[in-house]
């Protein structure tokens, strides 16, 4: 209980802390929060005429996602296969690959979009790439997790009657992974469509610098047009997506000319996706070697530099952006999935909620960052705001997700005694979620530190904005540090959820 509580007073210390330095300010959120609500009335109602103008570009950013996910799901199970103990059992190759993906796993997929712009130049075959290596790391990571945590006893048995450890792993382990491996995969497109319409930013091809252009001219009726299409563009990836992972659960049993129509139409967009291949020319080798030297000679004077510009001081103004926006996105998405919930609510109340939190998962990061700047002014506070914005649609899917599992018998008998919903649900369900909840907090944190390090673009604060000027100028040894910083800071918050989970 002890340690508990430190826990508790730790959490407390940081946020005043966090607070402090982002510059938050619920006054100046009332005072002017009013012109955020004013923008986005602007986008109502969409310019249908400039829907022409969206198709190819959003087609572009569909096709980079779909051709993006296939490549970096299966690249993820060939690196999940060499970074687990059975299938890999040599400490020399394993160690330092599942070092080299935890690296990997903390650059942004914009900054992954942006390196990929300087080796085969402008365009989506860049952001195809950008995407496939992004997914490659979260799909090895997630592959060899699983496999670790597999029950190995049946192919224990079947390796030591002499069937091999290959064949064993491929009849005993595969069949209980792949399920669950194939699910991640299906979520991993749905955020790789979001991705996808944000890489146009630094000219990797799609949506987003169409987006980047109408929000510069404030023609927002026209982005309005844009984010609509992208909602329907989500909403039905979401749709398909929920209906593989319910096949792969065993809970939706198609027949046999429905299974042969689903793999036809995945090839046929497959193929379709392959359109996304379109190389511009880029400095290839020579960009490479510049930023192989960079990462490898840092510029470690930053480190020494403990004024505003310094690593340190950059690093921690992002930890703090990304600990606000987490919990405040954390408060309300607790609220709006209890609200989106088909087991507490009746379908038809809990059905809006459930559209507006598909809408604010919908609207890129960027456009939120460039919104909200229009409010509070360039810096941290608007980098906390947009991720709060940004967190509340993710971790309300995945608060929805833990909602449908539990057992509602103690909310309903609480109920029944006249307590209030609101007492009921904090008696009898809020224990049992918990840990699920904090579980998707602590990883909604890990995701924030890697999106307040790409919001210093449109002037959000936090360690982006050197890191982008960096990397723009050409200047590696400086982009080498500050990726290096970024990188300790993941690894290190990543230690910390670890103890924060731990009873």
């Amino acid at each position: 209980m002890k340690i508990r509580w430190r826990k508790r007073w730790l959490l407390l210390l940081l946020l005043a802390a966090a607070w402090q330095e982002t510059g938050a300010s619920l006054l100046v959120l009332a005072e002017r929060g009013s012109r955020f609500l004013d923008i986005l009335e602007a986008m109502v109602p969409p310019d249908p005429r400039y829907v022409g103008q969206v198709l190819y570009p959003l087609a572009a950013t569909i096709r980079m996602s779909v051709l993006g996910s296939v490549l970096g799901t299966l690249l993820g199970f060939l690196g999940a296969l060499l970074a687990n103990r059975w299938t890999d059992p040599c400490p020399f190759l394993r160690v330092p690959f599942k070092l080299l993906i935890q690296l990997l796993r903390t650059v942004p997929a914009l900054i992954l979009a942006l390196f990929c712009t300087f080796l085969v130049g402008l365009g989506t075959l860049a952001g195809t790439l950008a995407l496939t290596v992004y997914a490659f790391g979260v799909m090895t990571r997630l592959g060899y997790e699983d496999m670790e945590t597999a029950d190995w006893k049946g192919a224990q048995a079947l390796a030591a009657a002499g069937s091999g450890r290959g064949k064993a792993f491929f009849r005993a382990i595969l069949p209980k992974v792949l399920p669950g491996y194939l699910s991640n995969a299906l979520y991993l497109w749905e955020a790789n469509v979001r991705q996808a319409a944000i890489l146009g930013y630094v000219g990797a091809g799609g949506i987003g610098l169409l987006l980047n252009e109408r929000l510069a001219w404030r023609a927002y009726s026209q982005v309005g047009t844009i984010l609509l299409l992208l909602y329907g563009v989500v909403l039905a990836s979401e749709m398909c997506s929920e209906l593989l992972r319910q096949g792969l659960a065993g809970k939706w049993r198609p027949g046999q000319k429905i299974r042969r129509a689903l793999w036809a139409g995945g090839l046929l967009v497959l193929f379709w996706a392959l359109g996304s291949v379109e190389p511009m020319g880029g400095t290839g080798l020579k960009a490479a070697g510049g930023m192989v030297s960079g990462l490898l000679h840092p510029d470690l004077s930053m480190v020494r530099d403990l004024s505003r510009e310094g690593i340190l001081y950059l690093l921690w103004e992002t930890f703090c952006m990304a600990l606000l926006g987490t919990l405040g996105g954390a408060v309300l998405a607790g609220a709006l999935s209890s609200l989106s919930s088909f087991r507490l609510l009746p379908v038809g109340v809990a059905l809006v909620p459930r559209l507006l939190l598909l809408a604010i998962r919908t609207v890129p990061v960027f456009v939120y960052g460039l919104l909200w700047i229009r409010v509070t002014g360039p810096g941290p506070f608007a980098g906390v705001l947009t991720l709060m914005l940004c967190s509340i649609g993710l971790l309300a899917r995945r608060f929805l997700n833990t909602l449908e599992e539990i057992a509602p018998e103690p909310y309903l008998a609480y109920e029944a005694t006249g307590c209030g919903r609101a007492r009921a649900f904090w008696r009898g369900l809020l224990p049992q979620l918990e840990p699920g909840w904090g579980a998707a907090i602590l990883y909604r944190l890990d995701v924030n530190l890697r999106e307040a390090a790409i919001l210093g673009l449109v002037g959000a604060g936090g360690i982006g904005t050197p890191l982008i000027l960096a990397l723009q100028h050409y200047k590696w040894q400086e982009a080498g540090a500050l990726l290096w910083g970024l990188a300790l800071l993941v690894i290190a918050m990543e230690a910390l959820s670890e103890w924060l989970r731990k009873p």
